[in-house]
C-alpha cells in the first residue's frame, strides 16, 4: 500500500513520529484512521489522498530536505496522485 511507503518516508525523516500523527496531520482524520486502513484493507478517502499529495509537495519543496529526500517525496507524491486518479475513475 502506498500509504505504508509514505508513512515510512515521513517517519524516517522526522515528519510523522507515530501512526496517530500521520492519521491526523497528514491524512486529516482521527488518530486511528491509518491503523483502520491497514487492518481492514479499506481504501483511503479521496480527501486523504489529495491532502497527502499536498503535504508531500511541501516536503519536496521545503528547504530542510536533502536533494534525495526531495526526489523521494516527489516520487511518492506522484504515486499518491495516481491513486487519486484511480479513485476518481472507479467512482
Amino acid at each position: 500500500m502506498v500509504l505504508d511507503d509514505v508513512f515510512l518516508f515521513l517517519h524516517n525523516n522526522g515528519y510523522a513520529r507515530t501512526h496517530s500523527i500521520f492519521s491526523t496531520e497528514f491524512l486529516g482524520h482521527s488518530p486511528r484512521y491509518y491503523d483502520y486502513l491497514r487492518c481492514s484493507g479499506a481504501e483511503p478517502s479521496l480527501r486523504s489522498l489529495v491532502r497527502l499529495v499536498l503535504h508531500l509537495s511541501d516536503v519536496a519543496n521545503g528547504s530542510a530536505s536533502t536533494p534525495s529526500d526531495k526526489a523521494r517525496a516527489r516520487a511518492l507524491a506522484k504515486r499518491v496522485m495516481s491513486a487519486v486518479v484511480d479513485h476518481c475513475r472507479h467512482t
